[in-house]
């Protein structure tokens, strides 16, 4: 069926221009949700698209910064576990200076006017701690026997403990001077740790 486009225009003519304008406002009604339906809706659903896609970046981001700080700590842990390592080593003396180890606690106890009434290490009670690549580790105890103040000890104490030597403490014991009562007589154990590069495993070549 041919629609009369002259008919129709005549036809609307004919209206009062109240009808016409409401005949208007339809069209550009129809036309705008037409838009709406054909063109926004299916771009409001895209940009949705982009919003998860941006959070779901947004996330990984955060994720992949966070493992990088992580590594980073990891790293700068392991450098100063290596670093402290390095620096323990350095205080591992071998073995065979034992004599000389015994010299340098002579030294430090008269620099800081502590007299050592006995100093003895108990080679019988010398105990294996473990085999590396390094060579055997050992503990060996040595007791000193020292009068002095409490000023002094302490500072012949710190002094030791600043020296390339690695021990610990493992008992004290501390009485009155008879003779002098500004002084104490100080008995004390200490573990040094030795290590017998000799028995170091051969490598296999």
């Amino acid at each position: 069926m041919k629609m009369d486009l002259s008919k129709i225009l005549e036809a609307f003519n004919s209206l009062n221009e109240q009808a016409r304008y409401s005949i208007l406002g339809g069209v550009v009604v129809l036309v705008l949700l037409l838009d709406v339906f054909l063109l926004v809706l299916p771009q409001c659903g895209s940009i949705v698209d982009i919003n998860d896609q941006i959070k779901t970046l947004s996330t990984d981001t955060a994720q992949v910064l966070t493992d990088k700080q992580r590594i980073n700590q990891l790293k700068k842990s392991l450098d100063q576990t290596r670093s402290t390592l390095e620096a323990m080593n350095i205080k591992i003396r071998p073995l065979q200076e034992v004599p000389a180890i015994l010299d340098t606690i002579s030294r430090i106890a008269n620099e800081y006017e502590v007299k050592i009434d006995k100093l003895v290490p108990q080679k019988q009670e010398q105990e294996s701690l473990t085999q590396a690549e390094e060579g055997h580790y050992y503990a060996l105890p040595i007791v000193i026997q020292a009068r002095c103040g409490y000023h002094m000890f302490g500072r012949f104490l710190n002094k030791l403990e600043n020296e390339n030597l690695y021990f610990s403490l493992k008992d004290l014991v501390v009485q009155n001077d008879e003779k002098n009562p500004r002084t104490h007589l100080f008995t004390l154990t200490i573990n040094i740790i030795l290590v017998d590069k000799s028995a170091a495993p051969s490598k296999s070549l």
